[in-house]
């Protein structure tokens, strides 16, 4: 990993969007002018010294009050509501949250069951005992242009170590979970104090947002997404996810899957998922999350005979499991209904490249499962989440099935019916029970190829209503 941990303004400036960076510098050149000392810390710092491009900032202002910075900022901006019971103000029109050092002490069970109070003037090494991570604990002084690592992050960072600030970890049982993507973002593997304070923490204080918000981060912007289930298996909280518990115990056939488990075949399908983003936020996070669910339907189907270890109607069985998952991280509602057709047909495409390869297959599999570009990248990553996967390649199902998708206009979108009711009331057919009938039956026919445009669809419109007559 290579690190830079000579920061300047202008390292900083040269990685983030210029719009947003001279906001930052506004801010911080403002507060010094009034006596504060402000410093850049968290996610941008540690960002800035891995070379990433900064998206947005953590502004951590010492020795001024928390309503006077309110003051100097909203002097020029809106400033958001939420945050403030936390000592943080968030500005509404930039991705920047500006706060002061603060005193969190816990008052309840809850994710948000803390009393907050201002430090007075303290030193960072204090301020940084709250963060959660040390590879998130490193700090940059804006004025003086330096950092101050005061336990170690750098050094982790660079042995790809992810490792708690201190014991006031274990306040927050979140930190799991942002310890999930941050191991899968950043290819870390979690020392042995943090797995052991992990295991010791419920998910069950957690709102469902936080817990989405999290997942959303694992599967958008993870380079290696299995480094995060990992981590959650080692740390013991698979058992609040035991959708993906199950799979760890289900084992498959040695020759198709010699990897192992349907857990590990999952970690590495999420891997090839990850190398294959397209960079459509939408679009990729159908993906990931249909990778991480389309093989949970395999430990309840899970057979044993003298040929091996089956697994048969797995993708049928996994579509509720599926959305019991979703539901439980409070996934939205779009999301779900796009995951689950992509699990229920999962298996189909091979099947047609094996059996069958006609345009009618094809137009009914483009109407089921709603876009044959989705299913194509689906059977992509869980091919090459298999050990031996170079080996027994065959590309060309999916250049089939992609040409053939593309040619009948049916590669990123359902068939859309070529007969519609204006047809049948042109031909004097006024609106009744078997108005819908008629068209039912004409949309059967056209995606089994019995006509292919508006004029020979015409024509079977005319002899199918002498059925009706």
């Amino acid at each position: 990993m290579a690190l830079d941990a000579r920061l300047t303004i202008q390292k900083f400036k040269g990685l983030a969007e210029r719009r947003v960076f001279d906001v930052v510098l506004w801010i911080c050149n403002e507060l010094i002018g009034a006596g504060a000392r402000p410093y850049l810390v968290g996610g941008c710092v540690r960002d800035a010294i891995l070379g990433a491009a900064l998206t947005d900032f953590d502004v951590e202002v010492f020795s001024m009050p928390f309503g006077e910075v309110e003051k100097i900022l909203s002097k020029k901006f809106t400033i958001e509501k939420t945050g403030k019971a936390f000592c943080v103000l968030k500005l509404r029109e930039f991705p920047i949250d500006v706060s002061v050092p603060r005193l969190e002490v816990k008052s309840g069970s809850g994710h948000r069951d803390f009393s907050v109070d201002q430090l007075g003037e303290c030193n960072v090494k204090i301020a940084a005992e709250r963060r959660d991570f040390t590879i998130n604990a490193t700090y940059f002084d804006v004025k003086g242009e330096k950092i101050i690592d005061a336990f170690d992050g750098i050094g982790d960072m660079a042995s790809r170590t992810l490792r708690h600030v201190g014991e006031k970890f274990s306040e927050d049982p979140l930190r799991v979970l942002r310890g999930m993507q941050l191991a899968g973002r950043f290819n870390l593997v979690a020392d042995r104090e943090t797995i052991a304070l992990c295991r010791g923490l419920s998910i069950r204080s957690i709102s469902s947002e936080r817990i989405f918000f999290e997942w959303k981060k694992l599967i958008l912007q993870a380079e290696t997404p299995s480094l995060g289930l990992k981590f959650l298996e080692d740390s013991g909280w698979l058992k609040f996810f035991p959708e993906i518990g199950a799979l760890a115990q289900c084992m498959q056939d040695s020759d198709a899957h010699p990897e192992g488990s349907v857990f590990v075949h999952t970690c590495m399908a999420l891997d090839a998922f990850a190398k294959a983003r397209i960079g459509d936020e939408l679009e990729d996070l159908i993906l990931g999350f249909a990778t991480l669910c389309h093989d949970f339907g395999k430990p309840y189907v899970t057979t044993h005979d003298s040929r091996g270890i089956h697994h048969y109607d797995h993708d049928k069985a996994g579509v509720e499991p599926a959305t019991q998952f979703l539901q439980s991280i409070n996934a939205p509602k779009y999301l779900i209904e796009a995951v689950s057709p992509l699990i229920l047909w999962h298996m189909v495409p091979r099947f047609l490249y094996g059996k069958s390869r006609s345009d009618g297959d094809v137009l009914r599999l483009a109407n089921r499962v709603g876009r044959i570009d989705r299913l194509l990248r689906l059977c992509f990553a869980d091919f090459a989440g298999r050990a031996n996967w170079r080996e027994r390649y065959d590309p060309g199902m999916e250049e089939w099935l992609g040409s053939t998708a593309r040619r009948l206009g049916v590669f990123s979108s359902k068939p859309a019916p070529l007969i519609q009711g204006r047809h049948l009331v042109e031909f004097g057919v006024a609106p009744s029970e078997k108005f819908s009938r008629i068209l039912d039956e004409c949309f059967e026919a056209q995606l089994n190829c019995e006509f292919v445009d508006l004029s020979s669809g015409l024509a079977y419109l005319q002899k199918a209503m002498r059925c009706y007559d």
